[in-house]
């Protein structure tokens, strides 16, 4: 069961060309993302879904941080992606 991400068994490459991606809108999308995990750990009565959040929580984390690393990131654009797209 997968929430947002699989469990990360997948193989494969990591082949995507960073130019052509926003790295705003990818962390946009990880932080929403993050956000309804964390809403599900905290409230879901099934405690198989909140330890599917609690790995998948993990994976958002770590995908906001590589977009954050991008040269061009920028927290403030990226915070009005979110709430633009996400209304949060």
């Amino acid at each position: 069961m997968a929430i947002f991400y699989d469990d990360g068994n997948a193989k494969g490459g990591f082949n995507i060309d960073l130019r052509r991606i926003n790295p705003n809108s990818q962390w946009a999308t990880h932080s929403y993302n993050h956000f309804v995990l964390m809403h599900i750990y905290r409230n879901s009565p099934d405690t198989r879904e909140k330890i599917q959040a609690s790995k998948e929580l993990d994976i958002a984390e770590r995908k906001m941080k590589f977009w954050e690393r991008q040269s061009r990131f920028d927290q403030h654009e990226a915070d009005m992606w979110r709430k633009e797209i996400y209304r949060m």
